[in-house]
């Protein structure tokens, strides 16, 4: 009797620690890749598009600040579209106008709001169709 409780507590923490090991590996792939034209208010995305003109020189310092750092991204493929963004946390040092990023966080009264840390700066040549082809695809 004693070796059948043993069993059934190994197992059931077997359960939970595997259930809770599939949780967090999953948690940031269920998050939505989204442009500023697809966002809505209900839901966390992981905004994708490129830095407008006229983002601040001094993103880091901003960023830091409690104000936030403000700045606009446009949609890659309708640059009609676009969505102001607020962000705090550390900026990555290629982060200028025209670059793309991926930031994560939520859409709340027109602006999206930024989590903590969340700004990812893409490298334009690791995107390139050849050698020869330096504009980012």
């Amino acid at each position: 009797m004693r070796s059948r409780l043993r069993f059934v507590v190994a197992l059931g923490l077997a359960l939970v620690l595997g259930g809770y090991l599939a949780y967090t590996s999953l948690g940031g792939s269920l998050e939505t890749y989204a442009g500023p034209s697809e966002l809505t208010a209900a839901k966390t995305y992981r905004l994708n598009g490129t830095v407008a003109e006229g983002a601040p020189k001094d993103a880091a310092g901003l960023a830091q600040s409690s104000q936030g750092l403000h700045f606009t991204v446009v949609d890659k493929e309708d640059p009609s579209e676009a969505v102001a963004v607020l962000y705090r946390g550390s900026v990555p040092d290629q982060f200028k106008d025209g670059r793309e990023v991926v930031i994560t966080g939520r859409l709340e009264n027109g602006t999206f709001v930024a989590r903590a840390d969340s700004l990812v700066t893409l490298c334009p040549s690791k995107f390139t169709d050849s050698p020869d082809d330096t504009s980012p695809t």
